[in-house]
């Protein structure tokens, strides 16, 4: 008992470096486990946004760039890779499907992503779970947009509404693509992933709307009736695919 008297009255005596002794004790667990949280969520928030898909290709950039931007909407694509290269790759005998992805427009915000029906057939999340229309279906016309759900919720589309797609990423645009608008062919159900966040539109809508555009200028011209066949889709605007 005597000791743990004297102990009691060291600690008494010590009072004020003891408090901030378990203080910065306290802030140093809190700081670990938040770390290995967010570490624990972001492993998490990745395995939930896509699954069975084994390869990611771009140009030459960084790998965290390109998942960023390819996977999560986040950044910009700094180099691209042309269709002769997209062709070579897709017609690999290892290669069972690819997803070709075109990014570089939006609409109020939220990122435009050109692609082809591959995306709705061979993309998965979470437990390689299928993405589900709750209306309409994938597009099929030059001009249909396909609209995540929080697109459609917050921006309050429904089908057959038209809207405009915006030149640039940005949240505000003066540069708008208002020749051609496009027309809501379908919504998707809640992911809880970036899907959510985005328009989907064909990579034929992606080259007819930049027909007569240069270096970010629109410039009157041949206009739709010039649009390009698929294999000679602009070098310039295909961004990456995914493979599997």
């Amino acid at each position: 008992m005597l000791l743990f008297r004297i102990a009691a009255k060291s600690l008494l005596n010590r009072r004020t470096s003891v408090v901030l002794t378990i203080i910065s004790i306290a802030v140093s667990v809190a700081l670990l486990l938040g770390v290995e949280k967010v570490r624990d969520q972001a492993k998490q928030s990745f395995a939930n946004t896509i699954s069975g898909t084994d390869l990611i290709v771009g140009a030459r950039s960084g790998s965290v760039q390109l998942l960023l931007y390819s996977v999560f909407r986040i950044g910009d694509a700094s180099n691209n890779i042309t269709w002769q290269s997209y062709q070579d790759i897709a017609g690999h005998s290892r290669v069972a499907w690819t997803i070709p992805i075109s990014l570089g427009d939006s609409h109020r915000g939220y990122r435009v992503v050109g692609t082809n029906t591959d995306y709705f057939k061979h993309y998965k999340y979470g437990r390689k779970q299928p993405l589900v229309f709750t209306e309409g279906q994938q597009f099929s016309a030059l001009h249909d947009v396909v609209l995540g759900a929080e697109v459609a919720a917050k921006l309050g589309y429904q089908m057959g509404d038209e809207l405009v797609v915006a030149h640039g990423t940005g949240n505000a645009s003066f540069a708008k693509h208002e020749d051609q608008p496009f027309k809501v062919s379908g919504i998707l159900a809640p992911t809880g992933t970036p899907v959510d966040r985005a328009l989907y539109v064909s990579l034929e809508a992606i080259e007819a709307i930049h027909v007569d555009w240069q270096s970010g200028t629109y410039l009157p011209g041949s206009g739709e009736q010039n649009l390009l066949r698929p294999e000679t889709f602009s070098h310039r605007r295909l961004r990456l695919l995914w493979l599997v």
